[in-house]
């Protein structure tokens, strides 16, 4: 992989770099991307190259059509301030999933990892100490090449873009179910991650905030009564003893996160359950006094606590019973290394 320019090995921090603790998620972009290029047949030998010298042509399918999938993932570092990341090749894996859903060339889990790994180690001054935040990285998969036509692209990009956050807050939102507007529909590419799921959700955000509410519930497309996502998170409701997530029906990303946490809390003894939920479901639970705590969980947020679910003409509140905060630290510990429990998510980042 070629070097950056003047032999550099690390990327410097600027001069006005904040303190881990005033990290905002998104707002400093590493200077550097890693790149590869596929032409039609084979994947290239990756290349760094600076951020601002990586221009999209504006005829690309990649622009044009959606044609393009992302991943999230974070590198923490351990308590030995050894930089780690988490669960990356799960993240691979649901990338080529997207990928063949849109019907672009399925990178392998290795070009994937080598990616992620150098674009760390050139950003290895972007990573907060242990304990106090995380590089968050970015791969995209997008149509490079240029033509107006509608056809399958040939030319292909792969990049990962890194920016460092501080740790995700712990704090409380409100919800507004969404009862006419729908992100995601059987036989659409809600379980792919790309950006035409996030645009078909921003009207429905707007129209949570102006109603005084912090995000959106989605809800199924045929009757808008089952729980989908919160708004880019994942949902769990509490209700009795059980921790109830909507399934995997193919209009719902499949959460790493999600999934890190049904298999922590369920190694626990907890009752994890994914089925259909309805909100007339959590009306009855909130009438017997079964419902407890809800939360939604994502890379860039971890665990948010949900308070309210809304819609026209009732509430639906939530009860504070301390599974969010349990929930909330297993998997801190886990992703940053604090826990020995399964080790095999993490991935060293070697040296560079």
């Amino acid at each position: 992989m070629q070097t950056p320019p003047s032999g550099l090995l690390e990327a410097p921090l600027p001069a006005d770099y904040p303190q881990p603790e005033a990290l905002v998620f998104g707002q400093i972009l590493g200077p550097y991307l890693v790149h590869a290029h596929h032409d039609g047949e084979h994947w290239h030998t990756p290349q760094l190259s600076p951020r601002a010298e990586a221009p999209l042509p504006m005829a690309s399918g990649g622009l044009q059509y959606g044609f393009s999938v992302f991943e999230g993932l974070k590198a923490y570092r351990d308590p030995q301030q050894q930089i780690q990341l988490f669960r990356p090749r799960d993240h691979a894996r649901r990338l080529a999933n997207s990928a063949q859903r849109l019907a672009m060339p399925v990178p392998d889990e290795e070009l994937f990892l080598q990616l992620c790994q150098r674009a760390v180690q050139v950003h290895a001054r972007y990573v907060p100490p242990h304990g106090r935040g995380a590089l968050y990285l970015r791969p995209t998969l997008f149509a490079e090449e240029e033509g107006l036509g509608f056809r399958v692209a040939r030319r292909h990009g792969l990049s990962v873009a890194v920016t460092p956050c501080c740790d995700p807050p712990q704090k409380t939102i409100r919800l507004w179910a969404e009862t006419e507007l729908v992100r995601a529909a059987p036989g659409g590419m809600g379980e792919a991650k790309t950006g035409g799921n996030y645009a078909a959700g921003i009207l429905g955000l707007q129209r949570a905030r102006a109603r005084g509410y912090d995000d959106v519930v989605w809800l199924d497309a045929r009757q808008h009564r089952q729980l989908g996502e919160a708004g880019t998170m994942n949902i769990f409701v509490q209700i009795g003893h059980e921790l109830i997530t909507p399934p995997l029906d193919g209009t719902i990303l499949p959460g790493i996160t999600r999934d890190s946490l049904i298999r922590l809390l369920r190694a626990e003894g907890m009752s994890v359950l994914e089925h259909d939920l309805s909100l007339d479901e959590l009306v009855a639970a909130q009438m017997a006094g079964q419902l407890g705590t809800a939360f939604g969980v994502g890379t860039a947020a971890r665990l948010v606590q949900i308070s309210e679910i809304a819609e026209a003409g009732r509430s639906i509140g939530f009860s504070d019973t301390g599974l969010a905060a349990r929930a909330y630290t297993a998997l801190k510990q886990v992703q940053e290394g604090s826990s020995h429990a399964l080790r095999e998510w993490r991935v060293a980042v070697p040296t560079a």
